[in-house]
């Protein structure tokens, strides 16, 4: 999901594991099965009843070429002509995530819709998503940012595609590094991060649109900010971070950043934290 829209969610804290530690503990490599539901249709435990909305959006969507396999669903209240630009957004995504990951994948379905409303009518998120991946691309075509959400979910997408489905901060923060998104830099958050981290039990196994608002937007932050420490700006060790997610062959080529074991100490962290918080011009 895309988290420009800084998104509400339902899940308890209670309900995500609980540490004492003041940061996330030793990372390690994580059991991709267990992220499946990220392919079912609507992000659904049980997805049949997500499946047959999905049947009865194409059968009442307008169709449209993409080319390749890829179809794009257009919601018949959006005015002629709006796939137009969505092809351009998406055709953009492929390049770069082909130039920022050497990734490529067969070309997803697309739905586009008028509004969110109906976009999460058939999906388990809360009611502010306006973009999520769930094996198709689903996307606002009204919402203010939506080039910066197809490029999101179109890495979401290229990644899955090769079976690198998680852990979790992994996949939404390259996904936030690749679309260059920098709303998360924001001084209160990364303040609240760096005193306070989620535990890596909840950034590897969490799927953020199901947390509450506040969580939502602290799993975000996190997440971008674990990948930016960890690759520093260069690409060899954004593809490299990919060996995290179980990337084989030529999708783990690069130069392999640092232990986020080494990374996630409390001083290392705060150091980190602290570099961020300096370009984003707030004080330590």
């Amino acid at each position: 999901m895309s988290p420009v829209q800084q998104p509400t969610a339902e899940l308890q804290r209670d309900e995500v594991p609980a540490t004492s530690d003041t940061a996330p503990r030793r990372g390690r490599r994580a059991d991709q099965s267990s992220f499946r539901r990220r392919l079912q249709p609507g992000l659904c435990t049980d997805p049949g009843e997500a499946s047959r909305a999905r049947e009865t959006l194409i059968s009442r969507f307008h169709p449209e070429d993409w080319g390749g396999a890829g179809r794009v669903y257009v919601d018949p209240r959006l005015p002629d002509g709006t796939h137009l630009p969505l092809l351009h957004h998406l055709d953009l995504a492929e390049r770069e995530v082909f130039v920022q990951l050497n990734l490529e994948a067969r070309r997803p379905d697309v739905f586009a819709y008028f509004d969110a409303e109906l976009l999460v009518a058939a999906a388990c998120t809360n009611s502010d998503v306006v973009a999520y991946y769930d094996g198709a691309m689903h996307v606002v075509m009204t919402h203010a940012d939506v080039q910066t959400s197809v490029l999101h979910e179109y890495t979401h997408h290229v990644l899955m595609s090769h079976g690198m489905l998680g852990p979790t901060w992994v996949q939404e923060g390259i996904a936030m590094h690749v679309a260059r998104e920098a709303w998360w830099l924001e001084p209160t958050w990364l303040g609240r991060i760096r005193e306070d981290p989620m535990p890596l039990e909840v950034m590897e196994q969490a799927i953020p649109y199901t947390l509450r608002s506040e969580d939502a937007i602290l799993f975000y932050v996190q997440s971008a900010s674990m990948v930016e420490c960890l690759v520093r700006g260069e690409r060899a060790r954004l593809r490299g971070l990919m060996a995290v997610m179980g990337a084989a062959g030529e999708a783990a080529q690069g130069e392999p950043p640092d232990d986020p074991s080494q990374l996630l100490e409390p001083a290392a962290w705060q150091g980190c934290i602290d570099g961020l918080m300096r370009r984003a011009g707030a004080p330590r």
